[in-house]
């Protein structure tokens, strides 16, 4: 999967000569850390994220101070065509307290407010020793401020599955800072799925989130 994104960063910036580059960064601080629809640090969560930006290609890094010290790398492309936004990324995720990860390479299509992502991974972290594939396809729609997600995840070979759902919007300004709320959580999930969550005690509850962010240009 790496060969294949670098080839096309590579391609991109080739294209990209003309255009300006852009160098921002941010930082946010939520209330607890939840991803998919599972929550994977209950208690407040600080990160920061540093992004270039030229012509439709973007790489950037995301940094944690979550229980498992989660650190993101990422590099994206996207363009639009006939008025559909299209994108396709490559993600890695690695933490302090792992020597495994997840790598992602992930397809999305967006129009009218309607989104779709498809996500195809490989994970090394949650049983050591062995490579699990996966798959997470999403569905949203954005109206006004409020963005409305439905997910499905699904591990490979296996009967591991399960839906997730995300409500989030603006909640405007606050001393400065850009607020949002989101409510998360997860249903439908297979016996296997639930037997997996006992057994890594993994939190599939449903959360209310508080986020708080700052964005700059560098």
């Amino acid at each position: 999967m790496k060969t294949l994104f670098k080839a096309i960063a590579v391609a991109s910036l080739a294209t990209a000569t003309a255009a300006q580059a852009e160098l921002s960064a941010s930082v946010a601080v939520d209330s607890e850390y939840v991803f998919r629809g599972i929550t994977l640090d209950d208690s407040a969560t600080t990160s920061a994220t540093l992004e270039y930006a030229i012509s439709g290609l973007t790489v950037g890094a995301w940094i944690a101070d979550d229980e498992a010290g989660e650190t993101d790398l990422y590099v994206s492309y996207g363009l639009n065509v006939g008025g559909v936004d299209l994108g396709i990324s490559y993600t890695d995720y690695s933490y302090h307290d792992s020597t495994g990860g997840q790598e992602e390479i992930a397809v999305s299509a967006s129009a009218g407010g309607v989104g779709f992502n498809y996500v195809d991974g490989e994970d090394t972290a949650l049983v050591e020793g062995f490579d699990l594939d996966f798959s997470v396809i999403t569905l949203d729609y954005t109206f006004g401020n409020v963005n409305v997600l439905l997910g499905q995840y699904d591990l490979d070979d296996t009967n591991v599955d399960y839906t997730f759902f995300e409500i989030s919007g603006s909640l405007g300004q606050i001393a400065g800072l850009d607020a949002t709320l989101t409510i998360t959580g997860t249903f439908d999930e297979s016996a296997d799925a639930e037997a997996v969550a006992d057994f890594f005690a993994i939190d599939s509850q449903d959360s209310i989130v508080i986020g708080l962010s700052k964005a700059f240009d560098l």
